[in-house]
């Protein structure tokens, strides 16, 4: 098959459709974020990268904590609702009658009615160009009871989907493979 050059700026991958929160209590904004991805598994460090026009830049910059919030397809509409309005401008929360729910360790709220929560602190950032990338250990994990089999996730359990090329994608309902499967 021929192929094609493509823009550097493209991206040609899945990317997640992360809802990350920011902020103490009352402060807090809600903002989808695509440039999301695990670094490191020990510690478990994850980045995430903003543009410091956006809202949620100060207020990350201000408390240095984030909560990634993973949606299920049944949020599909607070996913897209928080990554097209401002939080200068709306209060997500009170729009998409989104519940805050305490989070174990950091002072930002989790979104209650997500299936997937984690509590980061962060422990480096760097500037690099059009964004600031985040890199936050991850401090808690959160997951809804019905995605758990065995005592680990199942990802056949769950409901989640994924950003590519400015779409969203339900990701299939089933394992095609375990890593390490090629080993004898």
């Amino acid at each position: 098959m021929k192929k094609v050059i493509l823009s550097p700026k493209i991206t040609i991958f899945p990317m997640p459709s992360a809802v990350i929160t920011v902020g103490t209590w009352d402060e807090a904004n809600i903002i989808t974020l695509a440039y999301v991805g695990k670094v490191c598994l020990n510690p478990p460090i994850i980045a995430i990268s903003i543009q410091p026009k956006r809202h949620s830049y100060n207020i990350i910059e201000a408390h240095s904590e984030f909560v990634i919030n993973y949606p299920s397809t049944q949020q599909l509409k607070e996913t897209d609702y928080c990554g097209t309005r401002s939080g200068r401008d709306v209060n997500k929360w009170k729009e998409l009658n989104l519940t805050k729910e305490k989070a174990s360790i950091i002072k930002v709220p989790m979104i209650k009615e997500f299936p997937l929560n984690m509590e980061c602190r962060v422990i480096k950032k760097i500037k690099l160009g059009s964004h600031v990338c985040y890199f936050g250990e991850v401090l808690a994990t959160h997951c809804s009871s019905g995605y758990i089999s065995d005592d680990t996730v199942n990802p056949a359990n769950m409901d989640i989907f994924t950003y590519f090329s400015g779409n969203y994608i339900p990701l299939q309902k089933k394992v095609i493979g375990r890593h390490g499967f090629t080993i004898d």
